[in-house]
């Protein structure tokens, strides 16, 4: 009996209605609405609905959409809001056990990414070969797309490089990709959701110059092509 008590998820349950059947759970999603982007944390969910907190001010009838990973996405209404949290309500109905699985196998192996979140920032990146200044197109809590890189660089997936950038604690990371002037790096250790959050709000463009990602295999975003 002790065994298969300890077995089971540490998720509280809790019954508001017969209807709907709310998780408490401490999820971290990116939430869109009108031309900003944050970070904001889920912490209860249902198949129609969510509370979510946040540091954004967000208003009763605002449109929103939020994003757990590539793979999961919903939009919604804002209900209600105050003192840092929202209670949102869904377009439509989700399946709410893939919003507590850690990840999904897909067919053709490619690895949903976390949130990334469009910038345009100013940032110095420091390789074997010297320090060179760039831009910074996303960022999440796992990694960065980089553009603007000077052809000197001559970087190469698996490089290891550090990223200086106001506002944010500098950080050891990996290169996933690179495409001519252009580069995905993987952060050694995850940011902090304080630090991003915060980072976002004091330094980060609410006008990104870029288009959409796309996922890698590796989790990382690829720059999309942006036609002329």
């Amino acid at each position: 009996m002790l065994e298969a008590a300890a077995a089971e998820p540490d998720i509280q349950v809790v019954e508001r209605r017969a209807s709907a059947r709310h998780i408490a759970v401490m999820l971290i999603a990116k939430l869109s609405c009108a031309d900003t982007q944050t970070i904001c944390r889920i912490r209860n969910i249902s198949s129609m609905g969510a509370r979510i907190e946040t540091n954004m001010a967000l208003k009763q009838g605002a449109l929103l959409a939020l994003e757990l990973r590539s793979d999961l996405k919903m939009t919604g209404r804002v209900m209600w809001a105050k003192d840092g949290n929202a209670g949102i309500q869904f377009d439509a109905a989700i399946d709410v056990s893939r919003f507590l699985m850690r990840s999904e196998s897909r067919i053709d192996r490619r690895k949903p990414r976390p949130p990334r979140y469009q910038c345009a920032a100013n940032v110095v990146l420091v390789t074997d070969g010297g320090c060179f200044s760039c831009s910074m197109f996303d960022i999440g809590l796992s990694g960065a797309g980089l553009c603007d890189l000077p052809p000197r660089t001559k970087m190469r997936a698996g490089h290891v490089v550090k990223l200086i950038a106001d506002g944010i604690s500098s950080h050891h990371a990996t290169v996933a990709w690179t495409d001519g002037n252009r580069a995905g790096i993987k952060f050694r250790h995850p940011l902090k959701y304080t630090e991003l959050q915060e980072w976002l709000l004091d330094y980060a463009s609410p006008h990104a110059p870029l288009g959409a990602v796309q996922p890698d295999t590796a989790g990382v975003a690829y720059p999309t092509r942006i036609a002329h």
